[in-house]
């Protein structure tokens, strides 16, 4: 899995942490009202990271070419 939380001091509050499957580049987009998966993913691909399920498994890569050299050494 390619995100984790993690918690702040206050109730509710942190960070999402999203690294590349590939090249493991990351990005941090906080959160003070509980984590919003689908905000965060839309953040995300704004930045130009796409997600792909391979083998009924969700990756992210910060970048297509991530992607796509993640599945010429994987597949």
């Amino acid at each position: 899995m390619s995100k984790e939380i993690e918690w702040g001091i206050r109730y509710g509050e942190g960070e999402i942490i999203s690294i590349c499957d590939y090249c493991s580049e990351s990005e941090i987009i906080n959160f003070d009202d509980g984590p919003d998966f689908k905000l965060a993913q839309e953040m995300l691909r704004n930045y130009g990271w796409v997600s792909r399920k391979i083998d009924e498994e969700w990756y992210d890569f910060c970048k297509e070419q991530c992607y796509y050299e993640w599945i010429k050494e994987n597949k």
